[in-house]
């Protein structure tokens, strides 16, 4: 079966200057590929290269057979999508609006839509369950709600090839149980090649086939989850202390990644530490959190002025209500970060 996309010794980086050097990769029709690595370790800069977005620093990249650096930008958009969330300014575009956004590399220069576009916007708003939402501004959606029209966006792209830059980011459990499904459906069915780069290793374990990781200015190892993804590997790739990942406590609650202050908590003792935006599992609950909240240009809730009480005490009764929030963290993890006097008076 022929590649849809591969690298032959890509360096990649800005000014001239590269973060990844000779990254050889490949990926075929219905294929996944996930890239994994430390924070700055390159796999955005190695995405935005992908798609065209960045020149390669040498070597080459090919799309469909053909080098990625003489093909126009429409003929890569008939190819390529790209779903990144805060890359949407969407304050006065609906839901529609941005679905059909997706049917531009095929319409004239004034982008209008024919019979046949409609049909196509309509059956992926269909799809990704999201044609309900039709008249709603983009802006006012839940972040799950928005990863789905993005999506929808580039099933109207008819691409060969799907790019997305850390999906999971500010998606609770559900959403991201949904999103794995949505993405090896589209595989699955659709033979849509995907490449995208994650944090979060149980996702990354569930929707690869294989796993290609980034350290040290190069991809170190690629592979199925099951071969890669060892506690032992896993400490070397994060730069973790020998034994630690095994008795770290699986707390997912840190859903605020682009807060400009992150990791404000550096040198905070646990029993001190309350941001209302990283551990507060009610974060994680999106539009079903109860208080008032609005959402930043980068798409990332804001809770600022929320009026529900986002405090520790508060966290053992949030898990209590909400299984699946709970399902996040290990008991050894919420004995950690909710205190023993934890009321019950949600």
């Amino acid at each position: 079966m022929e590649y849809i996309l591969r690298t032959e010794k890509l360096s990649a980086g800005y000014g001239g200057k590269p973060i990844l050097r000779d990254v050889t990769l490949s990926v075929r029709p219905g294929e996944i590929l996930t890239l994994l690595g430390a924070n700055g370790a390159g796999k955005s800069t190695l995405l935005k290269t992908l798609s065209g977005e960045l020149p390669p620093i040498s070597g080459a990249a090919f799309l469909c057979g053909k080098p990625l650096h003489t093909m126009r930008g429409g003929e890569i958009a008939r190819t390529l999508a790209i779903v990144l969330t805060n890359r949407v300014d969407g304050e006065l575009l609906t839901v529609e609006d941005v679905a059909a956004s997706g049917r531009y590399p095929y319409t004239g220069r004034l982008g209008v839509l024919s019979a046949h576009d409609k049909e196509i916007v309509a059956d992926a708003m269909r799809r990704l369950r999201v044609a309900e939402l039709r008249t709603r501004y983009f802006q006012q959606l839940s972040d799950g709600q928005r990863q789905r029209v993005l999506l929808a966006r580039a099933l109207c792209q008819e691409p060969k090839i799907l790019l997305m830059d850390e999906p999971t980011s500010f998606l609770d459990l559900r959403c991201q149980l949904d999103l794995l499904s949505l993405l090896r459906d589209m595989a699955s069915k659709r033979k849509i090649a995907v490449i995208l780069s994650t944090h979060e290793l149980d996702f990354a374990r569930r929707v690869s086939d294989t796993v290609a990781c980034v350290r040290g200015g190069v991809v170190e190892r690629t592979g199925t989850p099951n071969e890669i993804l060892t506690p032992d590997y896993i400490e070397r790739l994060y730069d973790i202390p020998p034994g630690r990942y095994d008795a770290a406590p699986r707390y997912s609650f840190t859903q605020n990644r682009q807060c400009e202050m992150f990791p404000c908590h550096t040198g905070v003792d646990a029993a001190d530490f309350n941001c209302l935006f990283c551990y507060c599992p009610l974060y994680a609950l999106g539009t079903r959190c109860g208080g008032n909240f609005s959402y930043t240009g980068k798409g990332v809730k804001n809770c600022k002025d929320c009026n529900f009480p986002h405090v520790r005490e508060h966290y053992k009764a949030v898990l209590d209500r909400f299984p699946e929030l709970a399902a996040l963290a290990k008991p050894e993890a919420q004995r950690e970060f909710v205190k023993p006097e934890a009321r019950h008076d949600v």
